[in-house]
């Protein structure tokens, strides 16, 4: 008899704080659908960057993009590094975000303009700075470094002071 009635009042207990949830909900408007929420399916309510899936085409056409353009872009890297820095901090291909890309001229002339963003890092991927570069691509130049922007710069951890030889701007 104790268990039944100690059964009722759980069960009633449950009912009531189902019922409170739900008042919850409908008089706060949380969206109901948390999964969707959380994981970011609405892509057009993003607020932060598109992950591309691991392996997909669009992935695999970035990494062999990045994978053409690399030297090119460490050699820029180089360039303007090595006024500040006694060692050249390294781009890695991974982690070079498209920001734009234009067409030059009509579609079909193979002549494009990208903008990317590049994140130089020394050592154990200590960001030495956030740049913005300007490429283009096309046949007759291939590939060409139109602009190279220093947009910040990271403060070294003080065991790689050493490599510093002028403050980066």
């Amino acid at each position: 008899m104790l268990l039944e009635r100690i059964a009722i009042e759980v069960i009633n207990l449950r009912k009531s704080l189902l019922s409170v949830f739900l008042i919850f909900l409908v008089t706060f408007s949380i969206p109901l659908n948390i999964k969707a929420f959380s994981y970011n399916y609405v892509k057009h309510e993003l607020e932060e960057d598109y992950i591309t899936p691991k392996n997909s085409k669009k992935k695999l056409y970035q990494d062999i993009l990045m994978t053409l353009l690399l030297a090119n872009l460490q050699n820029a890297v180089d360039n303007y590094y090595k006024e500040y820095l006694s060692i050249t901090p390294t781009v890695a291909p991974y982690d070079v975000p498209i920001l734009s890309v234009d067409i030059i001229g009509e579609s079909g002339t193979f002549d494009f303009r990208m903008k990317l963003e590049l994140h130089p890092y020394v050592g154990p991927h200590l960001d030495v700075g956030l740049d913005y570069i300007t490429v283009r691509v096309n046949p007759v130049d291939k590939v060409k470094i139109e602009k190279f922007e220093h947009i910040k710069s990271y403060e070294l951890p003080s065991y790689y002071q050493n490599i510093i030889k002028k403050k980066l701007p």
